[in-house]
């Protein structure tokens, strides 16, 4: 009986006391970092390897295979400022709770999927024409650097500033993509992005193929009413809520399914064929990137350009 009172004790004392102590690693105590020059652990998916480098560095890689070079200044330097404060908010986030197995222990990683996409200076040079690495990359390098520890909060939180290519011409609410209400992450007018080569987008299946991708990814499946059913969007347009051979999913689901560069999607159905045109290109959620270079090309500087799509943020002074 004694040892099983102990045991409980035991119990009872790491499940209080671990989430402090999860803050210890490395053998010292957690700090949130301050400056490019403080080190971030990094999981390189394609080498299946973790790496310890430069904040700076890091944002550097990310900039880079994140946003064209040829964009305006202050869009990239927008740019470094979002991945900055996303990296400081998940290093913050991971400290406390752990980071995810995908990390294999480190702070972040490569995979834009999971996290944000990253290339080492040789890699992204290697990929540009030969007569622009050296001012392309001049170009990020100035970017990163002068915004050198400038990041975003809301309240006393870090921002998760999530980015995509392009919008519709209106940007999506988490709420109605992911189904977080983040209070920064509101849908805001993009005008730009009507001009951007990643706004129109068109995807056709015949009937065959739409109903076959459904059944592989759907339960339930029934064609008796119809291809498509109702279909619920959000304030900017996106599919939320879709029914396709009966069954209810969100838009994201859809989007998936078929592939498709957004959820803001007009679907045609014809005796033959199911087409579907689309609007903007991404999760349309946060800053848009083509947004951005067209809010730079009017004269905003990077400040203005996320004041406006990161509703109520407040962006720290240069470091």
């Amino acid at each position: 009986m004694k040892k099983i009172i102990l045991f409980t004790l035991a119990l009872a004392l790491a499940v209080v006391l671990l989430p402090a102590l999860i803050v210890f690693y490395r053998g010292g105590v957690y700090k949130p970092p301050t400056s490019d020059d403080d080190t971030v652990s990094v999981y390189i998916k394609s080498e299946d390897k973790v790496e310890e480098m430069k904040i700076g560095e890091y944002l550097k890689g990310v900039v880079s295979a994140e946003m064209p070079a040829d964009f305006e200044p202050e869009a990239l330097k927008a740019q470094a400022v979002a991945a900055r404060s996303y990296l400081y908010a998940h290093i913050d986030e991971y400290a406390k709770s752990g980071a995810p197995e995908e990390h294999k222990g480190a702070q972040t990683c490569t995979d834009p999927a999971h996290c944000k996409a990253w290339m080492s200076e040789k890699a992204r040079r290697d990929a540009w024409d030969a007569d622009k690495r050296d001012s392309n990359w001049e170009k990020i390098s100035r970017a990163v650097e002068d915004t050198g520890g400038v990041i975003m909060k809301y309240g006393n939180d870090y921002v998760k500033a999530f980015f995509h290519s392009t919008s519709s011409g209106k940007t999506e609410r988490s709420v109605d993509v992911w189904g977080g209400d983040v209070p920064y992450l509101q849908s805001v007018d993009s005008p730009g992005d009507l001009q951007s080569p990643k706004y129109a987008g068109e995807a056709s299946f015949t009937i065959e193929e739409f109903e076959s991708r459904a059944q592989a990814n759907l339960s339930g499946v029934n064609w008796e009413n119809g291809i498509i059913g109702e279909i619920k969007r959000s304030e900017a347009g996106g599919i939320t809520k879709i029914i396709v051979g009966g069954v209810e999913i969100k838009g994201t689901q859809f989007r998936t399914i078929y592939e498709l560069k957004s959820t803001n999607a007009e679907i045609e159905v014809t005796d033959n064929a199911v087409n579907i045109k689309t609007k903007g290109y991404g999760h349309g959620v946060g800053m848009s990137q083509y947004g951005a270079n067209y809010f730079a090309q009017q004269g905003m500087d990077y400040k203005q350009i996320l004041n406006t799509y990161y509703t109520g943020v407040e962006v720290s002074e240069k470091a």
